[in-house]
């Protein structure tokens, strides 16, 4: 029998929406019915097991320009040693584990420093790399895959991120790739306007399901001409 969500004790379990300051600004930034959708999927996700994503794909090199960015501020790829370093620091969201095996499957990390500090970082990799709940994702060449983003909140707003986004379009247009292909929750408005900004476009949804101890994936049709797919490792055991 399916579980029966109780709309009180689903907004207990997310504590944010009981918060009057950050419900007025949500509300006045996107509108009642995309904050009714954004709860909705939340308590799917956290009762029904359901999780969809809205797929991106954009072209590498049409982006008009570079941004201006902060005096002091540059970009680089990450070298192994600098990212084990700011692995340790917990502002930065990333652990020593996640860089290890990132760096160990040939991931890359571009970033941007102020002086030697690491201030923001992207994730991109040749192959395949973990996503959600224990599952992978992949895609097929000309696109590569674009995972974990990140900047310092004090430093958010100064289009840091767009910077380093077109300095892998650089390595990767070198190396013969087309296009990049990331992922975000069909929910998370300013993860879709920052794509929108960007030139990321949507090519599809996908996501997955818990069901008997399974996750069972799914995907729109469009999805296999790039070789997008979420999948479970061989090794996991499960």
């Amino acid at each position: 029998m399916a579980r029966k969500i109780h709309t009180s004790s689903a907004i207990m379990a997310f504590p944010d929406f009981m918060n009057r300051e950050y419900l007025r600004a949500e509300i006045k930034r996107w509108g009642w019915m995309r904050m009714l959708f954004k709860w909705l999927m939340r308590s799917l996700g956290k009762y029904a097991g359901l999780h969809i994503y809205r797929v991106n794909k954009r072209p590498l090199g049409g982006y008009p320009g570079s941004p201006d960015l902060p005096s002091g501020i540059s970009l680089a790829i990450v070298p192994p040693g600098k990212l084990l370093d700011a692995a340790v620091d917990p502002e930065l969201d990333m652990d020593p584990n996640f860089v290890r095996a990132a760096l160990a499957r040939g991931d890359l990390a571009f970033g941007a420093f102020d002086g030697d500090l690491l201030i923001a970082y992207v994730w991109r990799t040749f192959t395949a790399a973990p996503a959600e709940d224990g599952l992978w994702v992949r895609v097929d060449r000309p696109c590569h895959y674009a995972y974990k983003a990140f900047t310092l909140p004090s430093y958010r707003g100064k289009r840091i991120h767009i910077a380093i986004s077109l300095l892998c379009d650089k390595y990767f247009m070198e190396r013969g790739y087309a296009a990049e292909v990331g992922f975000s929750e069909i929910s998370n408005y300013p993860s879709i306007a920052a794509a929108k900004f960007l030139g990321r476009r949507r090519v599809g949804f996908a996501g997955y399901v818990r069901c008997l101890g399974r996750r069972i994936s799914f995907r729109t049709p469009g999805l296999k001409k790039l070789g997008f797919e979420f999948f479970e490792p061989k090794d996991s055991g499960r």
